[in-house]
């Protein structure tokens, strides 16, 4: 078993700290943007309908005096059924470690394994769901681009995918050589041909905020979490509705699918940390999400 000791607690041991710097991994950003299902209570499984698509080839349109001779269409629910697994991570923290630090060592240890299980939510999330849908947009051999983003959209529309969407990058996909921010640097200017200033919306947001958190309707985020495939030369992101995936969780309280536990151990004279997630994924509406390919190195 492994242990929180003074050993490797090393940070703040001693009487008096200037300051904590504490690292804890990125928040994640998947919860918002898919369909959350609690388990109804007494079950590990949650069951979401897929209602069949009507079109205007279901519409009928009929003169006066005719209107009894319509057909009558059915509407038809296929049922995606999700079972919740068990998503932990725990740490011992002997006695000695959690008296001798004054930085709150228990509640830090506690938010980053808290941390740490919220993150492999996005993991599970981005590498198996949306990087997996059948409609796929982009290469390995260009990065990010406006274009790629609009044809995503495009495709979403084209298989009336419900607003809003959301479009989740590797990091290397919104900053930098291949990211979105290089292609707005250069292409986004006024009209004296000035990059990035106060003559556009798009150009005056990247320079004041950093970047743009919405851009033609869909909201941008990053997850170093995202797929990478072909070595490490490709990730694979992703723009979707909230509608083509479907997250069974087990419901602590107020939404919150992450549950933090302690129990003493005596004989080893210390405290042990769980964090607990019960959580699964399932694909709802395949046609409501697009899988971006992008190069990153």
């Amino acid at each position: 078993m492994a242990y929180t000791d003074t050993d490797v607690a090393t940070g703040a041991l001693g009487l008096a700290i200037g300051g904590a710097i504490v690292q804890f991994n990125k928040v994640a950003v998947m919860p918002s943007l898919v369909n959350m299902v609690p388990c109804p209570k007494g079950s590990v499984t949650a069951r979401v309908p897929v209602y069949s698509k009507l079109g205007i080839s279901n519409v009928e349109t009929a003169s006066a005096g005719a209107e009894g001779a319509a057909n009558q269409e059915i509407i038809t629910t296929t049922p995606v059924d999700i079972e919740v697994l068990r998503n932990h991570i725990d740490v011992m923290i002997t006695d000695l470690a959690a008296h001798g630090n004054n930085d709150a060592l228990m509640v830090n240890a506690g938010q980053a394994i808290g941390n740490a299980v919220a993150l492999e939510f996005d993991s599970q999330c981005l590498t198996g769901r949306v990087d997996e849908f059948a409609t796929t947009v982009g290469a390995n051999t260009t990065g990010m681009s406006m274009s790629k983003l609009f044809i995503a959209v495009a495709k979403l529309e084209e298989n009336s995918a419900p607003r809003p969407y959301a479009c989740v990058l590797h990091p290397l996909n919104m900053w930098g050589d291949f990211g979105m921010t290089n292609e707005m640097g250069s292409q986004i200017v006024n009209e004296s041909g000035a990059a990035l200033t106060g003559g556009n919306a798009v150009g005056s947001a990247l320079s004041s905020a950093g970047w743009v958190s919405n851009l033609g309707g869909v909201n941008m985020y990053t997850s170093p979490s995202t797929s990478i495939a072909d070595g490490a030369g490709t990730s694979q992101g992703g723009v979707f509705a909230k509608t083509a995936i479907a997250c069974a969780y087990i419901d602590f309280g107020g939404g919150n699918f992450v549950e933090l536990e302690s129990q003493r151990d005596a004989d080893l004279a210390g405290t042990e940390l769980v964090a607990n997630g019960y959580f699964a994924f399932g694909e709802t509406v395949d046609l409501h999400g697009v899988t971006l390919l992008n190069e990153t190195v």
